[in-house]
């Protein structure tokens, strides 16, 4: 009974537009008869008996099927700028930037904490760090030249990540980065940083 339950859902969630368009055309269906009956007495019978009277009822047909076709692409239409659409992924471009910056904040930041330590009895511990931190910095920069086939099938978002709450406090800290950092500035930086 719940699997049941759970496709009628998924269908109603599937095909809610063509739902919506049918409810308003037999709402407004409902209004027209009900104005005309309450104004003018009108009911079906009386629609029906006006249209025995008109002697082209061919172009009257005609016009109706028309009116209907515009009053339901109109409907759709409308309901299409209504629709909530799905969050556009940012371009490859973009993120790539965003993550170089990402990566670069986080080495200067592993830099500033080597040289501006507060003493020199924990120097070991800051020198192990910082080669930490460039151990990182090029792992991640190869990410963006050095991909191999199942990276290549995954998103850019989970193949590039930055991490939100790491990227905002270091931006808080102050590191902000040249915005014309390329990916061959990286690929130099990786290569110009002596090994450990």
């Amino acid at each position: 009974m719940f699997g049941v339950w759970q496709q009628l859902v998924e269908q109603l969630r599937l095909h809610c537009d063509v739902l919506a368009a049918m409810g308003l055309f037999w709402v407004l269906l409902v209004a027209i008869l009900d104005y005309g009956h309450i104004r003018h007495g009108c009911d079906l019978i009386c629609w029906r008996q006006q249209l025995e009277q008109v002697e082209d009822k061919p172009l009257v047909v005609m016009l109706f099927v028309v009116g209907f076709k515009l009053m339901l692409l109109l409907i759709l239409t409308l309901l299409s700028y209504l629709k909530v659409r799905p969050g556009v992924e940012p371009p490859i471009a973009q993120v790539k930037r965003r993550f170089c910056r990402f990566i670069v904040m986080r080495l200067l930041a592993a830099h500033d904490e080597f040289l501006h330590g507060k003493s020199w009895s924990d120097f070991q511990g800051r020198h192990a760090a910082l080669v930490e931190a460039i151990h990182l910095f090029r792992s991640d920069a190869r990410k963006l030249c050095e991909r191999n086939s199942t990276e290549l099938s995954l998103p850019i978002q989970q193949m590039l990540p930055v991490e939100e709450q790491e990227e905002t406090e270091l931006l808080k800290r102050g590191y902000k980065c040249v915005p014309q950092l390329r990916e061959t500035d990286i690929y130099r930086l990786v290569l110009a940083l002596p090994l450990p």
